[in-house]
């Protein structure tokens, strides 16, 4: 090839190189103006000031502040083994795969290609004095190259790095909802048991007391209407057992499916009720608005809006010319020796224009669909980022309530068991009536166990808020934690989960 005939062909590829570093059509993907967050010095915009939340350095891992090592211990267990976890690992490394596939797309394309072709012709395919069988070898490194002259490819990869990036987002998501799900199923099995040892307690304290009244009935000073009354009293007691087992054991298979196990293998930890404290506990959570920024689930939905957005500039593409450069070096001979001589080498380069100019009304339907898209994955945004307002502030007034609900329950709870013990005293002395015992055993056994309801609550509303502020979730930034669900699945980057401030 001749210099002036290889300027000709280079100078014009130059100049579409240069184009393609500075040229991509569709729209360039910005972050979405969420709605208004509240202030940063707390969360005034989400009504009063709930008691016991504070606006100091937010809790990392913030179960260690029940002081427990057996819900330490689940949540781990659940990140090493859950199977929403595994899944969502799956489909991140899938997502990473596809990324680096699509990056892939910048460097040239091809192959080695080695033939042999023995071919006999006809008596009329030969000329005269020719041979009629002929041999040839070929052997070629062929390559092509997309000159992403109007981004097509650029868009595609921002596409599917940002596809990769809602994959990551999700992932910690779900790692984030399995360990809230974990402790608040834990909580509610705790308190489970704490409902049942008051349960036993009271069935005690009936039967006692039924022997009692039974004794005095003997002796003449009650009669058979205050046995009988006992005896309701006491069964009234025993018949709550039963569905307080019930709703026991679905709480200790739903742990079992989130630590991946069966019901049937699955060990759970003694709850340590002797250690459960009554007083209301006070919390930090940072600033509200630097934590919801960063949900995952608020993440993911903006993530989803760029990918969508870069889609916009692929389908773009499709309006305007492809260039592509294809080449190909190697030999072509007609005898294996032959291969090895200069005369058998051949090379070709060949730039080449795609334009489907007839195709421009499916463009343009296909642009239009991706518009949608793109709206539509706004509006997903917008909707994510109105619902983590309405989980703060429901979880706000849920703590609020909560602590005052307990701290009434303690009064009621310590009020109701000395009136108990002092309707006994009196009568056991031969004063009141039985009446006024069995009203006063059946007020503490109900106040006991709201209480205890009620401390199950507060707990619970601790976990909805550190879920609803996306914060305080620690992951796999140490070695020692496990967090590649059922899978397994981990690069040494998984899943790059760092806490919050």
């Amino acid at each position: 090839m001749s210099n002036g005939r290889r300027l000709s062909i280079l100078l014009p590829l130059s100049a579409s190189i240069m184009l393609s570093a500075c040229a991509s059509v569709g729209p360039d993907s910005s972050p979405p103006s969420p709605p208004p967050l509240p202030s940063a010095a707390f969360p005034t915009d989400f009504g009063a000031r709930p008691a016991g939340l504070m606006p100091g350095a937010v809790e990392a891992e913030w179960w260690q502040s029940f002081d427990d090592p057996a819900l330490t211990s689940l949540i781990q267990r659940a990140w090493a083994a859950n199977h929403e976890i595994g899944l969502a690992a799956a489909r991140l490394e899938e997502a990473r795969a596809m990324l680096r596939e699509s990056r892939q797309e910048f460097l040239p394309q091809g192959g080695v290609g080695v033939g042999h072709e023995n071919r006999r012709r006809s008596e009329v395919e030969t000329a005269p004095g020719q041979s009629r069988r002929s041999e040839i070898y070929r052997g070629a490194l062929d390559a092509s190259w997309e000159i992403d002259l109007f981004g097509r490819v650029r868009r595609a990869s921002e596409a599917a790095q940002a596809q990769a990036g809602v994959r990551e987002a999700l992932l910690r998501d779900v790692q984030a909802s399995v360990a809230a799900a974990v402790a608040a199923t834990w909580f509610e099995l705790s308190g489970l048991d704490a409902e049942l040892s008051v349960v036993a307690d009271i069935t005690q304290s009936q039967r006692e007391s039924l022997r009692v009244v039974e004794g005095l009935v003997e002796a003449g000073s009650a009669n058979a209407l205050d046995r009988l009354r006992a005896e309701a009293a006491l069964r009234a007691v025993e018949v709550v057992g039963p569905e307080l087992e019930r709703r026991r054991t679905v709480a200790f298979n739903a742990l079992a499916i989130l630590l991946g196990e069966t019901p049937q293998t699955f060990a759970a930890p003694a709850s340590s009720i002797a250690r459960q404290t009554l007083e209301v506990r006070s919390i930090t959570v940072g600033d509200p608005a630097a934590l919801l920024g960063r949900r995952p689930d608020i993440e993911a939905a903006e993530l989803s809006l760029a990918a969508a957005t870069a889609h916009i500039g692929v389908e773009t593409a499709g309006l305007y010319p492809q260039i592509e450069v294809q080449g190909s070096i190697g030999v072509v001979a007609g005898s294996l020796a032959s291969t090895g001589g200069s005369s058998a080498l051949s090379s070709v380069l060949a730039p080449l224009l795609r334009w489907s100019f007839l195709d421009i009304g499916r463009v343009r339907a296909r642009i239009a669909a991706s518009e949608a898209r793109a709206r539509e994955a706004l509006i997903r945004y917008d909707q994510t980022v109105l619902r983590a307002l309405e989980e703060t502030d429901n979880a706000f007034g849920a703590f609020s309530t909560a602590g005052n609900a307990l701290q009434l329950r303690f009064q009621e709870a310590t009020a109701t068991q000395q009136a108990a013990d002092l309707a006994r005293a009196q009568f056991s002395h031969g004063e009141g009536i039985y009446l006024d015992v069995l009203d006063a055993e059946r007020a503490d056994f109900a106040s006991r166990r709201a209480l205890v309801v009620a401390r199950t609550n507060q707990r619970l509303a601790i976990v909805s808020i550190y879920k609803a502020l996306g914060g305080g979730w620690v992951t796999c930034t140490r070695a020692e934690v496990d967090c590649t669900g059922a899978s397994g699945v981990s690069d040494g980057r998984f899943p790059g989960f760092v806490p919050g401030p």
